[in-house]
Parts: C-alpha cells; structure tokens; sequence
C-alpha cells in the first residue's frame, strides 16, 4: 500500500513503498515533513533550502497535505471565508482576493480528502 498526500492543487503524490529506492525516498520524505510540518500539512521543500513564499503554504506548488489534516483544512477553510467576507464589507478588495486563491485551493483538497475517505470506506464494505 502507497503512502499518499495531496498537492496544493488536489493532486494526489504518492509514495510507492514497493518502488525502487522506497527506504530512502521514504526517509527522506519523513525527515523533511519532521521538521516542516504545518498545521494543516506538511512543506515539501527540502529542508536544506529556504522559502521563497513566506506565510503563503496554501498558494504554494510544494505544500502537501493529508487525510489526518481534514478537520483543521475545514476550520480554516470557514475562518478564511469570514475574513474575505469581512475584508469585502471592508472594501478590502485586495486582501478578498488574496484568499480566494487560498479557498479555490483548499476546496479541491477537502473535495478530494472526503471523496478518498468515501472510497475506503467503500472499499472496507
């Protein structure tokens, strides 16, 4: 069985344990998520390089998440949706925009998270 995350975007990034190099892949994927984990996934830059995306996880092409993170995804999932709705009464154009990325992006995450959970549980059936 494959060890599997989303991508930024909803796209699955498996980890194929049977695969060649799976020891050391796996390793080296673990310790980068060990020390860059976020409260709703994990940064998988390297470790040894920095982040040219300060505060910007949910924008970024290296962010992955997974099915242990949904219940976080969905509370900041609402909080964001609040704070564009407040921004837009606000006349905040630019900040509503800002985070309406960030939502289109954590849609496609926890569609596809619950979509998963579905399957195995239809699976398990």
């Amino acid at each position: 069985m494959a060890a599997t995350c989303l991508s930024i975007r909803g796209e699955r990034v498996t980890l194929d344990p049977e695969g060649p190099l799976a020891q050391a892949e796996w390793a080296k994927t673990r310790y980068g998520l060990a020390t860059q984990t976020l409260p709703d996934g994990y940064c998988g830059l390297p470790v040894q390089k920095s982040c040219p995306h300060a505060n910007a996880c949910l924008t970024c092409p290296v962010f992955l998440t997974g099915p242990e993170f949904l219940p976080e995804l969905k509370a900041q999932h609402r909080r964001t949706l609040t704070l564009i709705d407040n921004a837009k009464g606000c006349g905040h154009q630019r900040v509503a925009e800002m985070n309406e990325q960030v939502v289109a992006n954590r849609d496609r995450m926890i569609t596809e998270l619950e979509a998963d959970g579905t399957q195995e549980v239809a699976d398990a059936g």
